[in-house]
């Protein structure tokens, strides 16, 4: 265990400033209600999808890790493969209906969910199962919701359990949809700085993995 302990340690511990990035004003009358019930429809409905990125993990216990990910989301689950410096693969976490798995140099836990592994294993907490809602621009059990004149989110609070504070810095364009492109996560001593660099639409298989013309799963 003490092997996926060190992991951080692998990492260049780089401290990045976040900008705040904010759309410019749009000349349009705000968001009505049925539009954004419908905005929310369509990206409750966006599975599965595929995101690659890069986030940095700010913890006040733990320091500072800078990494680079690949993110599958599917109907039932989920994987997350992080990469460390000159793109080796440090993480593999995954959860679905029979539980979680992570395997980190050669070593693999189990568990109930991938939250506990990489608490576990890294000594941070990460609410992955609700960032999967968050990354797309949905407030999931949001206790608190602040939206943009084209009804995105901007600002939201997630005060179940550990109070979550998520700003929506900028967005992009994909299949439609504007998805974000920068988010922030912040609680409890720890902020998550998220950059998605780009998404895909890929097709389930019968296995459950994610299929993409040209790409590797």
């Amino acid at each position: 265990m003490n092997r996926l302990y060190l992991f951080a340690l692998l990492f260049l511990p780089v401290l990045v400033g976040c900008q705040n990035l904010r759309p410019q004003p749009d000349n349009l009358p705000p968001a009505t209600e049925q539009e954004i019930a419908a905005r929310d429809a369509r990206l409750a409905a966006f599975k599965p999808w595929r995101a690659f990125g890069s986030l940095i993990i700010d913890s006040e216990k733990e320091g500072v890790v800078n990494a680079s990910f690949a993110w599958d989301v599917l109907a039932d689950g989920f994987q997350i493969k992080l990469f460390g410096p000159l793109g080796l693969q440090q993480y593999q976490v995954s959860e679905g209906l029979s539980g979680a798995e992570l395997i980190a140099d050669g070593d693999k836990l189990t568990g109930y969910s991938a939250e506990s592994l990489l608490r576990q294993a890294m000594g941070v907490e990460i609410p992955l199962k609700r960032m999967q809602s968050w990354v797309v621009g949905l407030p999931t059990e949001a206790s608190e919701v602040e939206r943009d004149q084209r009804g995105r989110l901007s600002k939201m609070t997630h005060a179940s359990g550990t109070e979550w504070q998520i700003r929506f810095l900028r967005y992009r364009k994909f299949e439609d949809l504007d998805l974000p492109r920068s988010i922030v996560v912040a609680g409890d001593g720890v902020e998550i700085r998220l950059s998605i660099k780009k998404w895909l639409k890929p097709t389930a298989t019968e296995n459950g993995r994610l299929e993409i013309p040209g790409v590797s799963s």
